[in-house]
């Protein structure tokens, strides 16, 4: 009897360790008052001597049948890559007052990082009224460039594409 007790309450730990590990990882798409809130992957916009500009797009689509209110995100966005956070900036491409049905409206995040590292995930924070503010975590994926792999891990490319013209470091 002493050994199933122990069972059950080692189960209900893991069942409430998985529950809150699951409501606090970082997503790709979060659904707020009918407004599908995705974050698209990252790219290099512009390419400086010791770091990156990476921009990405965060799309609010209305999928309900009547105009709603975008949610109201905040500037400061923090975006973590190896183990570092940095600080990066949000905007929206235009000021919508409400989204129509099926209309979709952008955010771009830039965040200007070390030539090394990649993007993982980013925070930001969606304002409410008469609530405290609540933290969104996506997750950041970028194009896997090639001069931006870790030298250590070989890059898979993906299904039924080939490396065409990819040259190889001899070791001597």
């Amino acid at each position: 009897m002493d050994v199933w007790i122990w069972c059950v309450l080692t189960g209900v730990a893991a069942v409430l360790v998985v529950g809150v590990w699951l409501r606090r990882r970082a997503r790709r798409v979060y659904v707020i008052d009918h407004v599908r809130v995705e974050m698209h992957p990252a790219r290099v916009v512009e390419d400086r001597v010791i770091e990156h500009v990476w921009r990405a797009a965060i799309s609010m689509t209305n999928t309900s049948r009547r105009p709603r209110m975008p949610p109201t995100l905040g500037e400061r966005v923090t975006v973590n890559c190896g183990g570092r956070s940095y600080l990066a900036s949000a905007f929206l491409d235009a000021e919508p007052v409400e989204i129509n049905p099926g209309d979709v409206a952008l955010v771009w995040v830039d965040a200007v990082l070390p030539a090394d590292s990649r993007p993982r995930s980013c925070a930001l924070v969606h304002l409410r009224i008469q609530r405290p503010p609540r933290s969104l975590r996506f997750l950041w994926s970028g194009t896997r460039r090639r001069d931006l792999a870790d030298p250590d891990r070989p890059m898979r490319l993906p299904a039924g594409e080939t490396d065409w013209g990819a040259e190889r470091e001899v070791q001597q």
